[in-house]
């Protein structure tokens, strides 16, 4: 087994009582110096702001987040190791609840997630705020556009990435509060999936009318991004909440798909890519896990999508015909993305149906080391997010035309897709599957929850963490998600892909 780090050291509780004195929700750091003496110095200021995003970056790629049990759960990776929360969410039949008690092994799981985007989150509101009362980052105030835009951007990723997978959260910022440590303090995850788009409204605004360098340091980058770039990247992630929020096929019509189309259209142009640092401080360590020799291997029901002559599912049975390698794929990406599995190391009693004949080789000569480049978000994933709204506002032929030009066809391959809905929106399914594999904490997820394709009895997003329902002075049994028998298309998936 491999030996992962803890990036980051960070509090399990967050104190959400409002009192006159704090008006955010505070992730307690012991060592942070005196609050006065920081928030009212420019310098310290900007030092702050620029370690927000590495704070959101670890919340979404650390082993002990959501990224590996959000992969297993969408049939996008198999792996049956109890290891952060993987199996547990990954049983079939979908029998068992989201383990939401504050002994669980994994509770640490979906808590790390929501603690880092808080953190994020509430040190953005607070640098937002001194400069509000007048504190100037720079010679007179030279860098205050650059750092209200870079924490309105972080106010908005840390809130979407929160309505991607809770079922609601509080809602603060620099000029709002709650009134206590209740549930009915939160916001269900519609109303902090819309606060995400204002917030990154906001700081698109602020790229778009200022001149400013957004330094490499601060998001990961091999160089620095000029404001117009910055403005781009903040679209894509403003499209991204959109398409990925809905937990249904119902509400997935329901979604702006013109606004959607906006947002994307004036997206990245290339690839978002996170220079992995070697363990130090940009490490898509779930990733690795995902991927590495003897953990994560790639469920069937993706190497299907590549060759639709393999099983889609390997059934739980020890006389299931072993599958070949595949010789003639229709993704050739199966070739040069994928590696053929001859042998399983997985443990037949938790499930032959973990077992798969393919694992991703892709990051392999990075993951070596952990130094070099890891799409964040891919070109091809804001391609994609263009020819999904194309499809959904009666523009098939523009969307066609955008898969065919894209990763599909240059790395893939594959045929030309017709202009037909059902064939259009397959393609975008193929490629969030397989082009972007590992990439986007729980995209895969997303993408199968809002088609109605995650299997029946999936919880369709998590309760609020358990050692925070605890901090909140909830009884237990603290509330949760999950199993076939409460399957209700709403909380819990009541379709499923088989």
């Amino acid at each position: 087994m491999k030996k992962y780090k803890f990036i980051y050291a960070i509090a399990l509780s967050l104190f959400l009582v409002q009192g006159c004195k704090k008006d955010l929700l505070q992730v307690e750091n012991e060592n942070q110096p005196d609050f006065d003496k920081v928030f009212s110095n420019g310098e310290a200021l900007e030092n702050l702001t620029s370690g927000l995003y590495n704070t959101i970056y670890n919340g979404e790629h650390a082993y002990a987040s959501a990224s590996m049990l959000l992969a297993t759960g969408a049939d996008h990776v198999s792996c049956s190791w109890g290891n952060a929360g993987m199996r547990d969410i990954s049983w079939e039949p979908r029998n068992f609840a989201w383990n939401n008690a504050p002994s669980y092994s994994y509770n640490g799981n979906t808590l790390t997630l929501w603690n880092n985007m808080y953190s994020a989150i509430n040190t953005a509101s607070d640098v937002l705020k001194a400069v509000s009362t007048g504190v100037n980052i720079g010679v007179a105030g030279a860098g205050n556009a650059r750092t209200k835009a870079f924490c309105k951007f972080i106010q908005g990723v840390g809130y979407g990435n929160l309505a991607f997978v809770f079922d609601r959260a509080f809602i603060v910022d620099e000029k709002t509060t709650v009134s206590g440590p209740t549930l009915e303090a939160t916001s269900p995850y519609t109303a902090v999936s819309a606060a995400a788009l204002v917030y990154l409204d906001e700081a698109a605004a602020l790229a778009g009318a200022n001149t400013f360098i957004i330094k490499k340091e601060w998001i990961g980058t091999s160089k620095d991004m000029s404001s117009a770039e910055f403005k781009q990247l903040i679209n894509t992630y403003a499209a991204r909440i959109l398409s990925y929020t809905p937990r249904n096929k119902t509400q997935l019509a329901a979604v702006n798909w013109a606004k959607v189309k906006t947002y994307a259209d004036a997206g990245i142009t290339s690839d978002f890519i996170v220079m992995q640092d070697g363990y130090a401080k940009w490490y898509d360590e779930a990733g690795d896990y995902m991927v590495y020799q003897g953990w994560g291997v790639t469920d069937n029901y993706v190497v299907n999508l590549m060759d639709p002559s393999k099983p889609k599912h390997w059934d739980d049975t020890p006389t299931f015909p072993y599958p070949s390698e595949s010789t003639d794929p229709m993704d050739k990406r199966l070739f040069s993305d994928f590696e053929y599995v001859a042998s399983q190391w997985f443990q037949a009693a938790r499930g032959y149906y973990h077992y798969s004949p393919y694992r991703n080789k892709r990051y392999d000569d990075m993951y070596v080391a952990a130094v070099g480049p890891k799409p964040q978000i891919m070109k091809a994933e804001n391609d994609m997010l263009k020819a999904e709204a194309r499809a959904y506002t009666s523009d098939l032929a523009g969307a066609a035309t955008i898969i065919n030009a894209s990763t599909r066809k240059t790395r893939g391959q594959m045929a030309d897709v017709a202009a037909v809905s059902a064939d259009v929106i397959q393609a975008i399914h193929h490629e969030r599957h397989v082009e972007m594999y590992t990439t986007g904490m729980g995209l895969q997820f997303f993408e199968m929850r809002k088609r109605d394709l995650l299997q029946k009895g999936t919880p369709l997003h998590f309760p609020i963490p358990a050692k925070t329902q605890e901090t909140m002075g909830l009884a237990l049994p603290f509330y949760t998600f999950g199993t076939v028998a409460k399957a209700d298309g709403i909380n819990v998936s009541n379709a499923g892909w088989r």
